[in-house]
C-alpha cells in the first residue's frame, strides 16, 4: 500500500520552507491506522520523519494531522491507500507533521 507523507520544515526566521510529498510503501495489515503507518515509516524507511506520539487512545488529540485535507487522529483514523498524510494547514509547523500545540481544529469523528 502507498501513503503519502509531508516532509518540509521551519527556517530558522520561522518562515516554512515549501515541503512536499513523499511516497511510501508499507506492508498492508487489518485495521492499520495512520500512526502504525507512520511508525512503520520511521521504522523501516526512513528515520529522520518527525510526528507526535502520545496517548495512541483518541484522547489527548496531540496526534491531529490532516489526512486527505480534513484534521483527522492519526492513532485512530485507519489508513487507505494512495491517502495524503500532513501537517494541521492552521498551525504554525515545526517540521514534517510537527506543529506548535495550541487551538486545533477538531476532527470529524473517528473513521
Amino acid at each position: 500500500m502507498k501513503v503519502r507523507v509531508f516532509r518540509g520544515c521551519r527556517t530558522e526566521e520561522g518562515q516554512s520552507q515549501n515541503g512536499k510529498y513523499v511516497e511510501y510503501e508499507i506492508p498492508p495489515q487489518e485495521r492499520m491506522t495512520v500512526m502504525n503507518a507512520l511508525n512503520h515509516i520511521y521504522e523501516h524507511c526512513d528515520r529522520t520523519l518527525a510526528f507526535y506520539v502520545s496517548c495512541r487512545i483518541g484522547k489527548c488529540k496531540g496526534c491531529l494531522v490532516e489526512v486527505d485535507g480534513k484534521p483527522r487522529l492519526a492513532c485512530t483514523t485507519l489508513v487507505k491507500e494512495g491517502m495524503s498524510i500532513g501537517p494541521l494547514k492552521r498551525s504554525r509547523l515545526v517540521r514534517d507533521l510537527v506543529v506548535e500545540i495550541g487551538n486545533h481544529e477538531q476532527p470529524e469523528g473517528k473513521a
